[in-house]
């Protein structure tokens, strides 16, 4: 997705043009400064005209299609993007830039959006529907037998699942940004839904048209409990696809076992998938997919993976920057020189096979042979001890190289009606959304927890030397509850001299689901000790010289992700919240409550630009 104020703030430049001193001039300055703040080659043609058809499906239904060829030419190789949002001229743009290179479009309204007919349902048509649009397109005259599949966040979406489907040999090659095929870390973090991202864009998308007060629907579905029911409390009826989402929280849900979800998933190790260029963010919601998809691709030697600090809409949030790299979405530094090189055969500029990634606190970007790169496991337990001479607004115990010999406790209370508020990360869509009623993304500054009885404090100390975080963190807790199950979040943050925090990453778990592989929820016995493992986020991270690292654990980070009520049925469907006394169990000389942080051996790697 991207900002919808950015969208109409664009669409106003473009329109009032259109009335002053006509459309296209308005295009022809847009792509101009495309073209040279990406610096990329000279344009070769002009743009044509639209020309709309109805493509027939294989049921019967007709899905509404927009072709643009460059002027004069009647064969062209072209690229396929379904779309489904009703965002025309903004979508338009990236066919307006394709076809200055001498490319086809081809745009198509996605089944049950705009101006196609059929049922919205998101994700579930797209495998056949992209097959049948293919087939459909390969016979075209105005093909000259070369085809490439783009899109971004749902965009991306449809194509990843055009390719799941039975693909033509004229498939060259697939674009794809901020977004993945093994979406069920996306859906569920053990059981907890990412409110931010998910129903946050259910309220924006519920039917065949946004809805234009999508901001009050998306708060009134938060508020109303059972949650399973909050559909019918914004919009007066269901939405069946979210609650599919939402019986799907728990390993082996329905929508996991659907066809054409079991073919996205495995899509990317078929032999004879096409070379992919993969886009991805650190604080995009869909990381861990795009990156699922990288590490299993069977054509990754022939693919490249473009990492970089960027939220959902390709920009860099929060405090901390990143010199030498093009915020955005579309990279088109690379898009381009890889579009006309699967499709025209012009060199392409860039070695495949690799990664460029550009993490947070880096100097610029680097190119490696995979991500993330040879790590050691640092392993700090959690101690009671005051962590001496720690920076902050409140005391904290410490983060320590050694286990404590002596056994010993944290508890606290939590209370589902009174939740921890998320500040920064990389979960949600609704800052995109719904502007200053989302949660901002990325590397914000903290607001010390030093109120709040239901937040546990560590602190490491000063690291001596330049540290860099890269992959996944792990956080192993003993813990107890008195409630039948909860949830268990711990953040990670930045702490400079000054005592300012920056969010770094965060993870979560559940009782019933306490490991990354529990394959169904496991009954827990309240007052009984549970080992469980919270997987945070993957990163990139450089923890500068006299900087340390902080560890804040509670049982909520909302709306990030939704607030466990405490009871053994499901969150979604219950209404009345328990309060819990939670311990966390420190110390001892086994099983000891510990975070394993993945540090890089060596930093050294190729340098590259980011465009």
């Amino acid at each position: 997705m991207w900002s919808v104020r950015a969208f109409w703030g664009q669409l106003f430049v473009i329109l009032l043009g259109c009335c002053t001193v006509g459309c296209g001039l308005v295009r022809n300055a847009i792509q101009e400064d495309r073209r040279s703040s990406h610096s990329l080659p000279a344009f070769t043609h002009r743009p044509g005209t639209w020309r709309t058809e109805a493509v027939r499906m294989r049921d019967g239904v007709e899905l509404s299609t927009r072709l643009l060829l460059p002027e004069g030419v009647e064969r062209a190789p072209v690229v396929l993007i379904r779309n489904p949002y009703d965002l025309g001229p903004f979508i338009e743009l990236s066919c307006d830039l394709f076809v200055r290179y001498g490319l086809g479009c081809v745009l198509q309204d996605v089944r049950g959006r705009m101006a196609s007919g059929g049922e919205w349902w998101p994700l579930v048509h797209e495998v056949a529907d992209g097959e049948d649009t293919l087939r459909w397109l390969v016979r075209q005259p105005f093909v000259d037998g070369n085809i490439a599949l783009y899109g971004m966040s749902y965009l991306g979406g449809t194509a990843l699942a055009a390719v799941a489907g039975e693909l033509p040999v004229e498939v060259k090659t697939v674009v794809v940004s901020v977004f993945g095929t093994d979406l069920r870390e996306v859906v569920s973090e053990r059981g907890l839904l990412p409110h931010e991202l998910l129903t946050a864009w259910a309220a924006f998308m519920p039917g065949r048209r946004e809805t234009r007060a999508a901001g009050d629907a998306y708060r009134k579905m938060l508020e109303h409990r059972p949650h399973f029911e909050a559909d019918v409390a914004a919009f007066g009826a269901p939405l069946p696809f979210f609650r599919e989402w939402l019986k799907a929280l728990e390993p082996g849900g329905a929508l996991w076992q659907r066809p054409e979800n079991v073919a996205l998933r495995r899509m990317p190790e078929r032999p004879g998938v096409p070379p992919m260029l993969l886009v991805g963010g650190f604080d995009d919601p869909f990381l861990s997919a795009t990156l699922r998809t990288w590490e299993s691709l069977a054509s990754r030697e022939r693919s490249v993976m473009v990492l970089g600090p960027w939220n959902h809409l390709g920009m860099q949030g929060g405090a901390v920057k990143t010199p030498g790299i093009k915020d955005d979405m579309n990279q088109w530094a690379f898009t381009i020189p890889w579009l006309r090189h699967a499709l025209q055969g012009v060199p392409l500029p860039y070695d495949t096979g690799r990664v460029v990634v550009a993490g947070h606190g880096d100097a610029g970007a680097r190119v490696l042979p995979a991500w993330p790169p040879a790590t050691r496991e640092q392993v700090l337990f959690l101690d009671t001890a005051p962590a001496e001479g720690a920076p902050g607004a409140c005391t904290s115990a410490s983060l320590s190289g050694q286990s404590p010999s002596t056994p010993a406790s944290l508890t606290y209370r939590y209370d589902p009606a009174k939740p921890w508020r998320s500040e920064g990360g990389g979960r949600g869509l609704a800052f995109a959304l719904y502007g200053r009623q989302g949660t901002p993304q990325g590397p914000v500054a903290q607001t010390w927890p030093c109120a709040r009885q239901d937040v546990l404090r560590f602190v490491g100390s000063p690291a001596e030397s330049e540290l860099r975080l890269a992959g996944r963190a792990r956080l192993r807790l003993r813990v107890r509850s008195s409630a039948e199950d909860t949830a268990f979040v711990a953040k990670l943050v930045d702490v400079d001299a000054k005592g300012r925090a920056l969010h770094v990453t965060d993870g979560a778990a559940t009782l019933r689901l306490p490991l990354a592989d529990t394959p169904a929820p496991l009954p827990y016995a309240p007052g009984s000790e549970r080992e469980v493992e919270l997987d945070f986020r993957p990163t990139s991270w450089v923890l500068a010289k006299g900087h340390r690292l902080g560890l804040w654990v509670s049982s909520s980070n909302y709306p990030m992700l939704s607030a466990h009520l405490n009871t053994a049925r499901p969150w979604y469907e219950e209404t009345t919240p328990v309060v819990a006394a939670q311990t966390v169990e420190l110390g001892g000389t086994e099983g000891a409550s510990r975070l394993l942080l993945p540090v890089e051996l060596r930093a050294e790697a190729a340098t590259a630009s980011v465009h």
